[in-house]
């Protein structure tokens, strides 16, 4: 399963990796190499110290004299030990480059995963990203990625870095002592083997644990910061806390026992060593008692070899028990690739927007459209929106208003029907442009820890703000008086986060916004709903002012928002009822005179 998953991560995520993945290989490989070299030198160093006529009339002091031009004994194996010291120097310098290359490599593949899922974030469809809460948007970018990146990608680098080191320094300890070597190793894999079979069970549970459990406290952190002011109204704190502190609490037990079970190798590995090491000077004590020179310099190369095998073991075995636990991870990232669908995700980025006018008349033809097939929310929707209309779209909740407005957007695409704009039909590929005739006012609005100018000006680079256009719309939002209120002015700084201004406030500052950049269509989705009873006249009675230069469509549930509107679109079930004036419409249907009771309109 493990190998699947992984299998499939490269084939998801590491498609453009695979020249930095080569780069890593080889520099793995070369790593081994220089400890292989490094502690290979140390033998014929300490001989030429110990006993030089052992190894006078070898081929290797042969060779090492003919190349040094020295017939010294004693300053070719000075300068051999010099060698095997500049050859430990170079290999932890490369290997501090190595460290280097590893955490480039394993960040910015971290990082570009990120920049992928924040891509479709942004850029798919409108009705493929509701599919999704923001609980899961921020746990796969908040916790997700770096748990794959961190505990399973960069401990798999590490695994297989230290291995290939273990293995190039067994290979030596084999060539130099084979007996001694093989029984040495077989007793260290068959000790790791029972470790590895006893942490595997237990990392196996918490694997299955700490996933979900993750989850559940990422997806409450967020609640609670979000309804924080309704948590307070019903008095739940305690209810949503308890919850909280419960599921953390939980969650920080199964870390702990992963931490503590990866805290373990290093203790296990320090006795193993141990134990090879008496079993090989044993081996070689036996072999070499003869020679007791053979015997100290085999002494100096086989604890050299398991003082570098030490650390390098226990990286592994930490690693191991990383990966077990981000097993689960792993699939869940993998899984949000596949429910995403981003293989065949193709976002479109930098297409130019052609210049689209309006300037008669937009057309909806027969729109249908469903979240769920086979249960319609609009149901073969048909009217005309003439140029500088004030229209207002009323109905019950759930009636389809706010769908509507978003179909009439491009964010949502209708199953069936069409929308013309002066004739032309609305597609995928004109729809960016037409929305450059859009402004929207959403009920929610949310407000930046930034001053006035910054605020109106959302999403346009300092250096391109207006600050003549900014007063202009703040004016025009009801809000220069506010404004007025702080010594800065524009540049003043009222918001705390999200606080700091009313909801009242907060929805103005979003009308000053669709205001600075002059639409030629504004769109009000319950956008005065906060707004006390005199203001609300002041911004619809000035919006009023725009017909015949702008187009107007509101939604709203509280009537007396719609009072100036010259048409409006009476939605129910999501069936277009009727189109009319006030009068019209309840003088037809009693429905909608109930309706206009309830508002209190006249």
């Amino acid at each position: 399963m493990i190998l699947e998953n992984f299998k499939k991560f490269i084939k998801y995520f590491g498609q453009e990796k695979r020249f930095q993945l080569t780069v890593f290989i080889s520099m793995s490989i070369i790593a081994g190499l220089l400890e292989f070299l490094g502690i290979a030198l140390i033998y014929p160093f300490i001989l030429m110290i110990v006993s030089p006529e052992s190894i006078a009339s070898g081929s290797f002091y042969t060779h090492f004299v003919r190349l040094t031009g020295i017939s010294d004994s004693l300053i070719n194996a000075l300068i051999l030990g010099a060698l095997a010291l500049l050859m430990f120097v170079l290999k932890n310098i490369y290997m501090i480059i190595f460290l280097r290359v590893q955490s480039r490599i394993v960040l910015n593949w971290k990082g570009d995963i990120l920049c992928m899922f924040m891509k479709y974030f942004l850029y798919a469809s409108y009705k493929d990203i509701i599919k999704s809460s923001n609980s899961d948007k921020l746990y796969i970018l908040n916790t997700l990625c770096h748990q794959v990146l961190n505990n399973f990608v960069f401990r798999t680098v590490t695994l297989l870095t230290n291995t290939l080191i273990v293995l190039m320094i067994i290979l030596l300890i084999l060539f130099k002592f084979p007996l001694a070597g093989f029984i040495t190793i077989l007793f260290s894999i068959f000790s790791m083997l029972i470790q590895n079979k006893f942490l595997k069970r237990i990392t196996a549970v918490i694997n299955e644990k700490i996933q979900p459990e993750s989850q559940i406290v990422n997806g409450l952190k967020c609640s609670n910061i979000e309804n924080m002011k309704e948590i307070k109204i019903i008095g739940a704190e305690d209810k949503f806390y308890n919850s909280y502190v419960s599921h953390s609490h939980a969650l920080y037990a199964i870390e702990a026992d992963r931490d503590f079970y990866a805290g373990m190798p290093p203790y296990v590995i320090e006795m193993l060593v141990v134990c090879s090491l008496l079993i090989l000077g044993a081996f070689i004590a036996f072999t070499t008692m003869e020679d007791r020179s053979a015997m100290v310099a085999s002494f100096a190369v086989i604890v050299a070899s398991l003082f570098r095998i030490a650390p390098a073991l226990n990286r592994i075995q930490t690693s191991i028990i990383n990966i077990n636990t981000a097993r689960s991870y792993l699939k869940s990232l993998n899984l949000f690739y596949e429910k995403f669908n981003l293989c065949d995700f193709k976002p479109k980025i930098g297409i130019k927007k052609e210049p689209f006018s309006f300037n008669h008349k937009i057309e909806l033809r027969n729109i249908s459209f469903s979240y769920i097939e086979g249960k319609q929310v609009l149901k073969n929707i048909s009217f005309e929106i003439e140029k500088g209309d004030f229209i207002g779209i009323i109905g019950l909740s759930g009636s389809g208003k706010t769908t509507l407005a978003d179909i009439l957007m491009g964010l949502l695409p209708p199953d069936s029907g069409e929308i013309l704009v002066d004739g032309v039909k609305l597609t995928e590929d004109n729809y960016n442009s037409f929305r450059n005739l859009i402004g929207y006012v959403p009920q929610e609005v949310k407000v930046f820890e930034e001053s006035f100018k910054k605020n109106v000006a959302w999403g346009y680079a300092d250096n391109e703000i207006d600050e003549v256009k900014v007063k202009h719309a703040l004016e025009a939002a009801q809000l220069g008086d506010y404004v007025k209120q702080f010594s800065d002015g524009i540049d003043a700084m009222p918001f705390i986060g999200n606080s700091g201004a009313s909801q009242g406030q907060k929805q103005r500052i979003a009308l000053a916004r669709v205001l600075y950049r002059n639409p030629d269509i504004i769109i009000l989705d319950e956008a005065t709903s906060s707004l006390d009873v005199k203001v609300e006249h002041e911004i619809t009675g000035m919006l009023s002012k725009f017909v015949n230069h702008k187009t107007i469509i509101a939604i709203a549930h509280r009537l007396s928002t719609l009072k100036t509107c010259n048409k409006l679109i009476y939605i129910k079930d999501g069936k277009l009822v009727d189109i009319g004036t006030f009068k019209e419409l309840s003088t037809k249907y009693e429905d909608f005179d109930n309706l206009l009771k309830l508002s209190s309109i006249n």
